[in-house]
């Protein structure tokens, strides 16, 4: 999440018409875009902060901290999954690809059996 963080904020042109590439000719849609992109940016560095500080938490705060990452990257992806086929915007493959992986993940974690 950090690093999807840092990348929105160094490259927000990118990312901004790499979903929205018919806007190019509208420099104020780009601006707003490139704002958006950069407050996504900040918002996924807080949240990576978030579950980067909590690795040596008490189990118990751990799992819950796991389990609702893994419900909020599930209702992120199929946010990016409607806007994707409802038209709204293009977004990349590699997006939805890597907020279902961190779902998966912070699922699989949090659901382990034995965790020591």
């Amino acid at each position: 999440m950090i690093i999807l963080g840092v990348a929105f904020w160094l490259f927000p042109d990118f990312f901004t018409l790499l979903m929205f590439p018919d806007i190019s000719e509208n420099q104020d849609a780009v601006n707003v875009g490139v704002i958006l992109r950069k407050n996504m940016g900040a918002g996924c560095v807080f949240v990576g902060i978030i579950l980067f500080s909590c690795q040596t938490s008490p189990r118990s705060t751990a799992q819950r901290l796991l389990y609702s990452s893994a419900i909020g990257f599930l209702l992120m992806s199929t946010a990016l999954l409607h806007v994707k086929f409802s038209g709204e915007a293009d977004v990349p493959i590699f997006i939805l690809v890597f907020f279902s992986t961190l779902a998966f993940i912070s699922f699989f974690v949090a659901s382990r059996r034995f965790q020591d």
